[in-house]
């Protein structure tokens, strides 16, 4: 037997028995007011963070060694890798994705653990029980369905390697964060359900549920937009978006953990929307649970899917489950969710965020329907119908043009409403600027109305975000006598969380400006051309000059078959490219597209070749891209912005200024 994987396997299962004792230990400790019980329970909990922390280890070891009697290591690694690949290889199989996906659960749960819960010890027995019931789950699974520590029946001599299309640098980044992503929404879950099952349904949760949406916010739309990035430089199809079911599932959980960032802050200033955040941050880790089903069941097809197997089914019951227990314990609390106040104006920022979240809703609810669609359609016709990403952009569309405006409406309102004056006023500047926006953009040749309306909401959520910048800066700068940008930066300390969220803000109407351009304003054109030919897109001419190849050695790449292409713009020669596909020695049936990239701040040209035939004639696909930097710059403002609102919050910085008799004086 091999040791290593016994004790990796051994690891894995004592961690499952630590979440057993953990969910037993707080139960009993809570009726029989067991103190040491409930310690006992709550130190299991970074125990099983240790005892996956070595399973991972050791599975890394056996991948770095070549240890191939180990059946996981066999079928994502081989002898010529190289040691970073290696590491990749750990999570891109069905067990080692899901040993990664569960050790990062019990890193996240650990750290409530030791931070968050000894603040909330009216609660800590239940937050404990329901971490260990969650990690029991992924636990359960890992030992008996899927272990990455299966020995093979035979030693092969070598590994199968790593599949073609995860042979990029991206794969050392992309997956850790979008998985780590996914599973740290099983926080806000677990502190909601605490507070549920002790019957305290106040405010005092949201402190601590808001500073872990917020990581779980952070983590995965990094993830998510490293997705887009990978997808756009590797898949070679010329965007970062294809509303595959994969990627669907893993925006999901995204959409209700922003909607409970947004509402959390009515619960805390007004009492209100109790249920409905509760509702929210469950949702958010069921979305992510069913994103491990849909990934894992062969439910849909997907470049991102592994094969179907048992663990599918055991996925689909949890998801249930997770649904089941939610709803119960929501309806069981239903009387203590009561708002403390009615709301009082429709023109309210109250109002404005409970609008956005719905809509938020509403997304969510599109896509997870689409999503499923085809498993519907069979069962019920006998066909599958897939959607497809036009039904997307024509039904999500407009509903991400409302949240824009939604958004950009939430900065002008003010809290509990104000009259109808004043609202006026507030929007008065706002409507202008967009106006007039509008209609230079329909004057430079901008006639489609989507792309008019999606601007103009974009532009509207800019302006008046800018707005709040601009007067707290100028209010800053009149009571201290600070410089323009002293002030501005100081703005940042008064109040992180405000400012922080706007700077969000702005890097969501950069990035929905990118979207819109690099969509509805997509060049793109196909062509067979032979050595010494050109062929356009847009403005660019490009030539084809000849075919080379190059023999990489490493990563099972056998061949690498390149062409040079010149790219002119005019007389002028702009860059020169090198499309070309690569070939895989234990995958030749699968080869991977090279993607040539020429970008600037305004455009980017992208080319890949589709393949030549013997007179090395060869059929390229171009595109041009507006704007797709832009997209790029806003998710790095946004986040920015988030990491400067997840900031501690510090005391404000009081303005000096002088007092009559000429002292200085704190405000």
């Amino acid at each position: 037997m091999n040791l290593l994987a016994t004790l990796g396997a051994a690891a894995v299962l004592t961690a499952f028995a630590a979440a057993l004792f953990a969910v037993g230990a707080s139960v009993y400790g809570l009726r029989a007011g067991h103190l040491r019980a409930q310690l006992a329970a709550r130190r299991a909990i970074p125990a099983i963070a240790g005892l996956l922390t070595l399973a991972i280890a050791l599975l890394g070891y056996a991948l770095l060694t070549n240890d191939f009697s180990i059946a996981h290591v066999a079928s994502v690694s081989s002898r010529e890798m190289e040691p970073r690949f290696k590491w990749a290889s750990l999570y891109s199989g069905q067990p080692g994705s899901l040993l990664f996906w569960t050790w990062t659960m019990s890193l996240f749960l650990a750290a409530f653990v030791r931070l968050s819960v000894p603040r909330l010890p009216w609660c800590a027995p239940h937050a404990v029980a329901t971490a260990g019931a969650v990690l029991a789950a992924f636990l359960f699974a890992l030992a008996f369905f899927a272990s990455p520590f299966r020995v093979s029946a035979y030693l092969p001599a070598d590994g199968v390697g790593l599949n073609p299309l995860l042979v990029d640098p991206g794969m050392l980044i992309h997956p850790p964060f979008l998985l780590s992503g996914l599973v740290s929404t099983s926080v806000p879950f677990t502190l909601g359900a605490a507070v549920l099952l002790a019957g305290r349904m106040d405010g005092t949760w949201l402190r601590h549920a808001r500073a872990w949406a917020l990581v779980s916010f952070l983590v995965l739309s990094v993830g998510n937009m490293l997705g887009g990035w990978w997808a756009y430089t590797v898949l070679g199809w010329g965007g970062y978006w294809g509303w595959d079911p994969v990627e669907n599932s893993a925006i999901l959980p995204l959409l209700p953990m922003i909607a409970f960032l947004h509402t959390l802050m009515v619960q805390e200033r007004r009492g209100m929307l109790k249920l409905w955040n509760l509702v929210l941050v469950e949702a958010s880790f069921a979305l992510a649970v069913f994103g491990t089903f849909n990934v894992r069941s062969g439910l849909v097809s997907s470049v991102h899917s592994f094969a179907q197997s048992e663990i599918g089914p055991y996925f689909l019951v949890l998801v249930g489950l997770t649904v089941i227990a939610s709803l119960v314990l929501i309806t069981w609390r239903m009387p203590g969710l009561r708002a403390d106040v009615e709301l009082e104006s429709l023109a309210s920022r109250e109002t404005g965020m409970l609008l956005n979240s719905y809509v938020m809703t509403a997304i969510a609810l599109v896509v997870l329907g689409a999503t499923l669609f085809p498993v519907f359609s069979e069962l019920f016709d006998g066909s599958r119908i897939t959607v497809s990403p036009p039904f997307y952009n024509d039904v999500v569309g407009p509903l991400l043009i409302a949240l824009l405006a939604l958004m950009a409406l939430g900065v002008v309102l003010p809290w509990r409403g104000t009259a109808r004056g004043t609202l006026l006023r507030r929007l008065r500047a706002p409507a202008i600027f967009v106006v007039a926006a509008m209609l230079a953009l329909a004057a430079l040749g901008m006639r489609d109305r989507f792309a008019l309306a999606g601007t103009g909401a974009a532009i509207a959520l800019g302006f008046v975000t800018t707005r709040e910048y601009v007067l707290g800066t100028r209010g800053l700068r009149r009571a201290t006598g600070r410089p323009w940008f002293a002030a501005f930066a100081a703005l940042f300390a008064r109040d992180q969380r405000r400012y922080g969220g706007y700077m969000v803000h702005l890097g969501i109407a950069v990035m929905a400006v990118a979207v819109i351009g690099s969509n509805i304003y997509q060049q793109q054109t196909r062509a067979a051309v032979a050595p010494g030919e050109s062929f356009q897109v847009g403005a660019y001419t490009l030539t084809y000059n000849r075919l080379f190849a190059e023999r990489p050695g490493r990563n099972g790449i056998e061949v690498e078959v390149k062409a040079d292409v010149t790219v002119r713009r005019g007389d002028d020669v702009v860059a020169t490219l090198e499309p070309g596909r690569r070939t895989f020695t234990n995958f030749p049936q699968q080869p991977v597209a090279i993607v040539a990239i020429d970008g600037s701040f305004t455009r980017d040209l992208y080319v890949f070749m589709q393949g030549w035939d013997e007179s090395l004639t060869a059929e390229f696909q171009a595109f041009l891209n507006p704007l797709v930097r832009w997209l790029w710059l806003g998710g790095a403002i946004y986040v920015l912005g988030t990491r400067v609102a997840l900031a501690p919050r510090r005391a404000p910085e009081r303005a000096a200024v002088l007092a009559p008799d000429g002292a200085l004086e704190r405000v």
